[in-house]
């Protein structure tokens, strides 16, 4: 049986691909026929990844092959690409993610917290921030994250306390519970390197570029406005779109039933937290004994595979890595083919001189903010990365950002930018669709909490680069 496939999807991306070529005459002459013809060949399949008329997957291939064909490309060249450290990084990271899940120490941990901090409602909502936090450190899946462990025990929890959108009573408590989840997961996303698949690509990126961030520098960026936006979020909701009931003596006596129902913790949930404990470390002083952040995941996917926690098979389920995997060292290997070839440089060089003049910190800030609401037209965080990152870094560097700076406040913008629409990712589109939050309380909180991160990340994270040195 053949798959249907939307041809009507290729029409914009052939379109603009062929336009670009033919326009090859007509190229600036500081660039060659090479980079313009794989220029050409990126916007086609960036646009094709956005009009999907297959998956991201298959329409890289497509791309490639093309290039390829075209004569910009080796073979050789093409299958040393899927050794892109950066994609196996998220790859393995993700195979750390079903380890969580599998074992059952995600929901352990979250059963725990809301056992200790659970008696209030606006405590309640900080015990799980905590729970989301605590998870996103090693699970790199924002949709992982929510629809397998933390929608899963709100969900259950709001009943328990009689809050059902199926009985009109939501807003008791579940309302501003999932709210708050929906939210605070884009925070955990953005305050660790491995919180979101898409803060890899974004750095894996600018590494073409030739800028280099690690685990830990990501997180002393990240780290005031982060933990800022978890201190205000919470409380800027239980005032805005307050729960009904402002006590929950019960959630104690829940948690500990479902702690006794679950039992003690199985040897699998202890080779978890260890391997779990050991990528931590190793993700924080890792490079000074020469261990990268990729080599750290390969080294807890190993232990997790040698101890039976995972297995081969558990891998093989992991459909998203792999597909991730694929599509994103494509995207590499033309963003650093682009970058060879010359054509990132002149662009950044092009519009640096257009910019001449102007503060390149007020450049950043324009960046940043039309970086956070161009997402109103994505439905997905790394189609959007993948299309725009690096020309608004080239940008941003041509403007005389500093490298580093600019990679990260960029890298920063694309988790907390799923904070603007009902379809921004996977977990809008689950919470969204639950009842808990009506459509139009969904746009007015986001549209709230949206200018709220801006102040905190742009505002507050960029006075706090200062301090750390940044610029």
């Amino acid at each position: 049986m053949i798959s249907k496939i939307n041809w009507k999807a290729f029409l914009l991306p052939l379109i603009l691909g062929i336009a670009i070529w033919l326009l090859t005459p007509f190229k600036p002459t500081d660039i060659n026929t090479a980079a313009w013809h794989l220029f050409a060949i990126f916007v086609a399949t960036i646009v094709a990844c956005i009009t999907k008329p297959l998956p991201m997957m298959a329409t890289t291939l497509i791309g490639i092959t093309i290039a390829t064909l075209s004569g910009i490309f080796t073979m050789d060249e093409v299958t040393a690409g899927f050794g892109n450290s950066t994609a196996w990084m998220v790859a393995m990271c993700m195979f750390m993610a079903a380890g969580f899940i599998k074992s059952g120490l995600g929901k352990r941990i979250a059963y725990l917290f809301v056992k200790l901090f659970g008696k209030h409602t606006l405590g309640l909502a900080y015990a799980l921030s905590a729970v989301d936090t605590v998870l996103a450190i090693g699970i790199p899946s924002n949709n992982a994250r929510v629809n397998g462990i933390m929608y899963p025990i709100i969900d259950n929890l709001s009943h328990e306390m009689g809050s059902d959108p199926k009985k009109g009573t939501q807003r008791k408590l579940g309302s501003f519970l999932i709210f708050n989840e929906y939210e605070i997961n884009n925070v955990t996303s953005g305050l660790f390197l491995t919180g979101l698949a898409g803060n890899m690509v974004a750095l894996g990126l600018a590494k073409t570029q030739g800028i280099t961030v690690s685990w830990l520098q990501w997180f002393a960026a990240a780290s005031v406005p982060g933990i800022l936006s978890l201190l205000v979020i919470p409380f800027v909701l239980y005032k805005v779109y307050p729960p009904e009931v402002k006590e929950t003596p019960n959630a104690h006596a829940w948690a500990d039933a479902r702690l006794k129902e679950i039992g003690k913790m199985t040897l699998s949930e202890k080779i978890m937290l260890t391997t779990f404990v050991l990528a931590i470390g190793l993700w924080l002083v890792g490079t000074k004994i020469g261990i990268d952040a990729t080599e750290v995941s390969f080294i807890a996917v190993v232990i997790l595979l040698i101890t039976g926690v995972l297995t081969t098979k558990d891998m093989l389920k992991e459909s998203f890595a792999w597909n991730i995997l694929v599509w994103l060292s494509v995207i590499m290997l033309m963003s650093q083919k682009l970058m060879t070839l010359g054509f990132f440089p002149w662009f950044s060089k092009t519009l640096g001189n257009a910019l001449h003049g102007m503060s390149w910190l007020f450049v950043l800030i324009i960046l940043f903010l039309a970086y956070f609401y161009l997402h109103y037209m994505f439905p997905s965080v790394s189609t959007q990365i993948s299309a725009l990152y690096a020309g608004f870094l080239s940008v941003a560097i041509g403007a005389g950002v500093p490298h580093t700076l600019a990679a990260l406040m960029l890298a920063f913008c694309g988790s907390i930018y799923l904070s603007t629409t009902p379809y921004s990712a996977g977990p809008a589109a689950l919470l969204s669709g639950t009842g808990y939050v009506s459509n139009k309380e969904w746009w007015q909180l986001s549209a709230l909490i949206g200018v709220i991160f801006n102040v905190i990340w742009l505002g507050g994270g960029l006075l706090w680069t200062k301090v750390i040195g940044l610029w």
